[in-house]
């Protein structure tokens, strides 16, 4: 076995397909937790913006064999591999100095990595290629992959003939392959940036497309990867983040997109693909309506305002309008206190049962010469349980469901 401070022999460097080996481990612990080190591994360890692999290490030893789960893999400054159980696991036996291991990876997340990884080189050169923007930094996640690149913003349809461009070489299917070049063989490549490390720098090689050091596992030919779509953009710290699926993912993504869009179209008694023209129209008639309706309030509102001023005629310090309006919602309400308040003197409480809680919605406004303190009586209702505010000429917020809305009228003194 090497020795504790040798750098870990890296099997999945070797083949990364194989899912399975046998190493000589020990004990030993990583910023504080207990981990496993083993001479070699197919364990990825996180780093480069990709994921750790998982899996399981047996233990065999004179009482049986004992079947250890790694949730997680490190890598120290050292080089060493750390392998580390769920914190709530039971603690490790102190193995009696190094013990013989056999190690499984799981499969189907490595395969996932792979897939994502090979394909954010080959998105990355090819947003150079067709958008001229440069990738900052890459994150490979559990369940998106994202690519910052180096521009305040993106032409859509770069975006689409940098994926059109990933996907053509997908289905060329050509060689991806790791090199590992001297001093002199580095010098000559054409790199698509520079390597993060000045030793053993390793480059991944997508077959007359793209060149990129590289210390990730990587698919061996394109046509592995299956699809590769670009699923969002957004701004992000005054560059571009573009976020991606590839294999698997990218199929999951658009089964379920599409399951979505079925439903969609299913409920708008339409076709999938006139979802566009049905919500278009829909629109359309919501603003119609809005509109009619916002027409009506302002008639309503007009009709209530002359009758209570008629009825209450005006008064030296303000005049009360206090009304429960049952079934109004908070955008009548607001309407019709503005409207009671323009006269000077009007001070409009108004209320109304919510639908959903049952609370017990309150608009209050005042008139420009009324004296009444709109958000300071709110304030104090909060005592009971009110929740708002607002300020001295107009405050609203909601009362616990069955607030006596008489109680209300009596608190307000004018």
């Amino acid at each position: 076995m090497t020795t504790p401070e040798a750098p870990t022999q890296k099997l999945y460097w070797d083949d990364p397909f194989a899912t399975a080996f046998e190493a000589q481990a020990r004990v030993s612990t990583f910023q504080g937790r207990p981990s496993l080190v083993l001479d070699r591994t197919l364990f990825y360890p996180e780093a480069g913006g990709q994921l750790a692999d998982r899996g399981t290490l047996v233990v065999a030893s004179n009482e049986g064999a004992t079947e250890i789960a790694i949730v997680d893999v490190q890598v120290d400054d050292a080089g060493v591999i750390h392998h580390l159980r769920d914190e709530a696991a039971p603690a490790l036996v102190p193995f009696a100095g190094v013990e013989p291991v056999r190690g499984e990876i799981e499969r189907a997340r490595r395969r996932d990595h792979m897939a994502q990884h090979t394909s954010q080189h080959m998105l990355s050169r090819a947003l150079l290629d067709m958008a001229k923007a440069a990738t900052v930094s890459a994150r490979l996640g559990a369940t998106s992959c994202t690519i910052d690149i180096d521009v305040p913003q993106v032409d859509e349809g770069a975006l689409a003939r940098a994926e059109d461009l990933v996907n053509a070489v997908i289905r060329d299917d050509v060689t991806v392959r790791q090199l590992f070049p001297t001093d002199e063989e580095l010098a000559s490549l054409t790199l698509r940036r520079a390597p993060k490390v000045s030793k053993g720098i390793r480059v991944i090689e997508v077959e007359n497309f793209d060149v990129t050091p590289c210390g990730g596992t990587h698919c061996t030919r394109t046509g592995q990867i299956g699809v590769v779509r670009v699923v969002g953009v957004e701004r992000y710290k005054g560059k571009i983040r573009v976020s991606f699926h590839a294999g698997a993912r990218a199929l999951a993504d658009m089964r379920d997109k599409e399951q979505a869009l079925t439903r969609l179209a299913r409920e708008l008694t339409c076709g999938p693909l006139d979802v566009g023209t049905a919500v278009e129209r829909l629109r359309a008639e919501s603003k119609g309506r809005s509109e009619a309706l916002s027409s009506l309030r302002g008639e309503l509102v007009s009709l209530l305002t002359d009758r209570a001023w008629a009825e209450l005629p005006p008064k030296e310090g303000g005049t009360l309008v206090a009304l429960l309006r049952e079934g109004d919602d908070l955008p009548m309400l607001r309407a019709l206190a503005g409207g009671l308040a323009a006269r000077p003197d009007v001070v409009a409480l108004l209320a109304s049962i919510d639908r959903d809680t049952r609370d017990l919605l309150v608009v209050v406004q005042r008139g420009a010469q009324a004296r009444f303190d709109c958000g300071a009586w709110f304030k104090a209702a909060k005592a009971q349980g009110a929740r708002g505010g607002g300020n001295s000429e107009r405050a609203e917020g909601r009362f616990p469901p069955a607030y006596d809305f008489d109680a209300l009228v009596r608190s307000i003194q004018v």
